[in-house]
Order: structure tokens, then sequence, then C-alpha cells
């Protein structure tokens, strides 16, 4: 390579070791670099990329306390402070697998193992911009989104450049896939397939045959390619997919969690997985999901209060089943996850999701005035700024658990309009909001007919058989106060209390005088109150 090339490069090393930095930038000043910078932390880093615009970034993988290599990758891209014609370049000195599958999968430019010489490290550099300096245009393209000219872009590269046809083809079939032409990349895929036997080429033919719904060929494909280390996890990932499509979802669900092993550094995947951990029913499982996101977050793009939120929301389901003790020791765990959100981000940012949460441990002890008090303050402190969906979710459910149903219909309603995209993420989403919503609904028209079928039995002066529909309606609803007025007035009718009755009786007085009843209930409840009071007495 013409030394004058290195001249005009600008270079930025990121390591957390000093004699480390040194040797790298020994080796490139012999190699011919002049343009040298270093970094000896990722938000170090990202201050340089901020000013100077680099042509190659040499990042190790372990950064010491903060962001690692990943992480710093990550929130370049997502910051947009890569020019198209940067090399990323991760070094590091591990070599296993979960590390290697993660650093494949955020695509840098090469992956660079220790130890090396200057003579390694310059052919590794000079391949990686050949590559990128004849894809300029394509890169170029993605990077502004537009997707069909960098498809074309790719087509002319493999016309006019063979040396880097197999990468431009490589290339154009995913932007193919991008795009939604499933159908020239299948024909794109089986032509590339017919020179040679490449793996990632079998990969983007088993995912152009899954777009086109032919769940049979890809459910084979990607079983075949599962096999294969190269092509392994994208390869359950997409089997995941399939899983998903077809309603099989703890068949997603396993063949995800395999995945999330193999690369636990994936985020969105991560956030999947938890998700089919819900539409399962596996709250246990959740919960230490959750638990491995709120610490996987920490330093990277997706470090938000979410973490914990959603953290809290896993624990608050379980504790739904469990025990006093166990319920006990769970309060105390989702007092110290909220409390630790406040050490890290600001209050106003997920103050009413807290209150949320808050109210549902309130009800959960039992205190429905403080829950509704602090549902409330929830909706006061509430922004203009959109609920994510299991936000939306945990309001459903706090003011479905505190007897308003109406509200709790509100925010189950808003939940149909999330979830829009086309990926893994979003789609486990969809499936957990339409599980969520179909679980509320017919939850409603049980209770709704329990209520019915009490109404008539009263109606008809059968008080007993009355009794027992509204006891189960209150089961499912414990603090709504119609429910209450019901079964307080049935009780009033039976023709006496047994300490049973009496105990419960008392409770939907409690319940009753701690909610807001129209004019009628009130009269209602009043009625009914000068016909029990002498029998409450009694029992």
């Amino acid at each position: 390579m013409n030394p004058r090339f290195y001249k005009s490069k600008k270079v930025l090393i990121v390591d957390d070791c000093d004699p480390v930095r040194a040797s790298i930038k020994g080796m490139l000043q012999k190699i011919g670099f002049e343009h040298i910078a270093a970094a000896a932390d990722a938000n170090a880093a990202i201050a340089n990329c901020t000013e100077i615009q680099y042509d190659f970034i040499l990042s190790d993988f372990n950064l010491g306390e903060g962001k690692d290599g990943y992480q710093l990758f990550e929130a370049l891209k997502h910051l947009r402070l890569l020019k198209p014609g940067c090399c990323f370049i991760i070094i590091s000195a591990e070599s296993q697998r979960q590390i290697v599958h993660g650093v494949v999968e955020l695509q840098p430019d090469t992956y660079l193992l220790k130890p090396f010489s200057f003579v390694q490290l310059e052919k590794r550099l000079m391949r990686a911009f050949e590559i990128k300096h004849a894809l300029h245009q394509v890169y170029k393209e993605i990077a502004e989104e537009k997707f069909i000219e960098a498809a074309n872009s790719c087509e002319l590269v493999v016309k006019n450049d063979p040396d880097y046809a197999v990468y431009a083809l490589r290339l154009r079939g995913e932007l193919l896939l991008e795009i939604e032409y499933y159908q020239a990349a299948e024909q794109l895929y089986i032509t590339i397939l017919a020179r040679r036997d490449y793996a990632w080429a079998k990969l983007g033919l088993a995912i152009a045959r899954f777009c086109q719904q032919r769940w049979l060929e890809a459910e084979f494909e990607l079983r075949e390619l599962s096999k294969m280390d190269e092509t392994r996890v994208e390869a359950l990932d997409w089997l995941s997919r399939l899983f998903l499509k077809r309603q099989l979802y703890k068949d997603a669900y396993d063949t995800l969690n395999e995945v999330t092993k193999l690369s636990p550094k994936n985020y969105q995947r991560q956030k999947a997985l938890a998700n089919l951990a819900n539409i399962n029913g596996l709250k246990e499982d959740a919960v230490k999901i959750y638990a491995r996101l709120q610490q996987a977050a920490r330093y990277s793009i997706f470090d938000t209060p979410d973490n914990f939120l959603n953290y809290a929301r896993a624990i608050l389901e379980q504790t739904k089943d469990a025990n006093k003790l166990e319920q006990t020791r769970h309060f105390k765990k989702i007092d110290d996850i909220l409390a630790n959100i406040g050490k890290r981000f600001s209050l106003e940012s997920y103050l009413h999701e807290e209150m949320a949460i808050r109210a549902r441990v309130a009800v959960l002890r039992g205190n429905i005035d403080e829950a509704r008090e602090l549902l409330a303050k929830s909706d006061a402190a509430q922004t203009g700024k959109p609920l994510t969906a299991e936000a939306c979710l945990d309001k459903a459910k706090a003011y479905f658990e505190a007897g308003n149903l109406s509200r709790s219909d509100e925010y189950m309603q808003q939940l149909d309009a999330m979830a829009e995209h086309d990926d893994l993420l979003a789609n486990t989403l969809t499936v957990l909001i339409q599980t969520e919503h179909k679980a509320h609904d017919n939850l409603r028209e049980e209770i709704k007919t329990l209520n019915n079928d009490g109404l008539d039995a009263y109606q008809n002066g059968y008080y007993g058989r009355a009794l027992e529909f509204f006891i189960k309606a209150f089961d499912y609803m414990p603090y709504n106060p119609s429910l209450a007025l019901n079964l307080l007035q049935t009780i009033s009718k039976i023709g006496g209390v047994t300490k049973d009755t009496a105990r419960l009786a008392r409770r939907c007085v409690e319940i009753l005088e701690q909610s807001e009843l129209n004019e009628g209930n009130t009269k209602r409840f009043a009625a009914v109150m000068k016909e029990l009071n002498s029998l409450l007495q009694l029992a």
C-alpha cells in the first residue's frame, strides 16, 4: 500500500491498558500511520468520535468498568458517529463462543485475536478497508436508508469488481429481504448456491422461504443450519420466529432460550425471551430473564428505567401466587428495585409507572384506598409521552385489581395499537398483547356471566344459588364495588348469617365504604345496611 495512504488516515485505539495502547500505537506507526488517537474507555472514545471522523477504530473487547467493545460499537452505530467508510475492528484475547457469536452478530469489519504482529494487523486493516472501499456507495446508501438504491449498487459491484462480488452478493441478498423482495432474494440465493455452497446463502434462502410463509421448507433448512457453528445463532433465531408464527409458543421459548445462551449480549433477543416466558406463563423464568436484562443493559444504549420497572413487574406477577412469607420477601425486593432506579435516572421519567406498580402492591396487601390514591396520582403524573406496552398493560392490571373495570378496559384498548414492526421482539410483543387481551376479555366475560347468573337467581328468589355466583365473581375481582354490593344484598336476604358470611359481609362493607358510589348504589347500600346491621351484630 502506498505510504501516503497510511499518512492520510485517522485511527483511534480504545483500550483500558496503557502498555497495550502504546504497543498498538507502535505497530500502527511502523505500518505508516501518523494520525493516531487513543482512548482509555468507551466514553472517551465516543467523545473523540463526536469531534473527529475516524477511518479505523481498533477497540479491545474488555474495557474495564463501563461499556465493553461490543457496547461501544453499538453506541457509535446508534449515535451515527461512524462514517460509512469507517472500519471498526474488535480486538480481544477472548475466544469463547459466546463472545465470538455476539461480535459477529453486531458485524464489525473484522475480529482480531491477541496476540498479533504488526504484519497481521496491517493485513487485517487493509482487507477491511478494501472491502469497505469497494462497497462504499452501498454502505453510504444503507446509512441513508436508501435500501433499493443500495441493492442496485451491489449489482454494479458484482459486474464491475469481481474481487468483491461475494461481499456484494451477500449484502444484496440481505437488502432484498429488507425491502421485502422475497422471491427475488430466493432466486438470488439459489443462483449463488448453484455456484458455491455458502452457509450464509443457505441461511438467506431459508429466511426468504420463511418470509413467504413456506414453513415446512424453512423449518427443515433452519434445523440443518442450526447444526453448523457458522449459522447456528441466526438459524435458531429464525427458527424461534417460525415457531412463534405457527403459535408453537413453548417451542419458540425453548429455541430462543438456547440462542440467548450462545449469544447473551443481544438485548432485543433477551427482551423477546422475557415476552415468551410471560406468554407461556413461566413466571419464575421471566423474573430471572428480567434480572439478567437489568444487569446486561448497564452501560448499553438500552440502559433505561424500563429494565428496573419490568423486573419489578415480573416479581409482582410471581407474588400473586406466593404465600404470605414469600410475598413479604417479594415486596421487599420490589421496594429495593424501585429505590435503585432513583440512583440512576430522573424521577420524572418513570414516576407514574412506579406509582402504578406500588398501587398493585397495595392491592395485594389489602390497602385498596392507598392503591386507588396511587393510581389517581399516577394518572396525574403521566405526561404526553406514550406508554410502553409493559406500562400500559401494568396500568390495565392495576385498575382491574383495584376494581375499576372501565379504566382497565381503556388501557387494554390502547395496547391494540402497539407493536407495529415485524421483527422478533415486536412479534413476541404482539403475541403477548394478544394473549393478555384474550385473558382479560375471557375473565371479563366470566365475571359478567357469573354476575348475570347471580342476578337471575336473586330475582327468582334463589338466594343461596345467587350467593354462590356472586362469591365466584367476587373471588376474581375482590375490590369491585358493584360485585361487593350485589354480594352484600344477597347475604341480607339469606335469612341467617354465619361467621363465614358475616366475615364476607364485613369485607364488602369495607370495600363499599372506600369506594365512590353513584346515587342509586349509595341508597341501595344504606338500605342493605339497615337489614344487615342487626344480623352482623349477632354473628
